[in-house]
């Protein structure tokens, strides 16, 4: 029996995507917990890194997978951000008790919120037939969080194993500002975008 039409390649990535993700989640909850997969947390941090790096690199890659191959569908349309946002959120969330000196809880709280917002502004926004795309400050976005993310990881294990890196620990502390004033202009761009779709929908109704 065939496979479903959605069930297609870019599509099964994306999914080994989200299944990746909790299993990265999983690591570093049982580290949070004190009971490691591994010999040491150093070794379990490196292995969450890599694991974060294969899922970003997997990102890029079914996207396009379904652009070359003409198999993009609506459920990999939904699945695809839904992946990245879990992808990125959760692993911050888990980061949160490990690596508090970079990933402070207001930090994902911010994060959060600008997800909420543009993704409440765009399906209101779409349901009035006002379209909504990406922006480049969002990619922006996404690609500071996708560096952060392992950076910060690498330098908590380095340290986890006994010799801190103040090299890497400032290229994240760069990377957490970078990343968190691309989040607010990111958003504020997309408010702008949204008043702006408002008012011409009024001047033209």
């Amino acid at each position: 029996m065939p496979a479903p039409s959605w069930l297609n390649l870019p599509n099964r990535i994306t999914l080994s995507r989200i299944v990746l993700g909790f299993a990265l989640f999983a690591l570093l909850s049982l580290e949070h917990e004190g009971v490691s997969l591994f010999a040491s947390r150093d070794i379990a941090l490196w292995v969450a890194a890599a694991a974060f790096v294969v899922c970003v690199s997997t990102d890029w890659l079914d996207g396009w997978l379904a652009r070359k191959r003409g198999e993009v569908t609506t459920f990999g349309r939904i699945a695809d951000p839904f992946a990245d946002k879990l992808l990125v959120l959760g692993t911050l969330i888990c980061m949160i008790p490990l690596t508090p000196e970079l990933v402070p809880p207001w930090f994902v709280v911010a994060l959060l919120a600008r997800e909420f917002l543009v993704s409440g502004l765009r399906s209101f926004l779409e349901s009035q037939g006002v379209p909504f795309g990406a922006r480049w400050g969002g990619k922006i976005k996404m690609v500071l969080q996708s560096v952060f993310i392992p950076v910060a990881l690498a330098d908590a294990a380095i340290a986890a194993g006994g010799a801190p890196s103040e090299a890497l620990r400032l290229l994240a502390h760069i990377l957490f500002w970078g990343t968190l004033a691309a989040t607010m202009v990111s958003m504020f761009d997309y408010l702008q975008v949204a008043r702006g779709s408002v008012l011409e929908k009024e001047r033209a109704g």
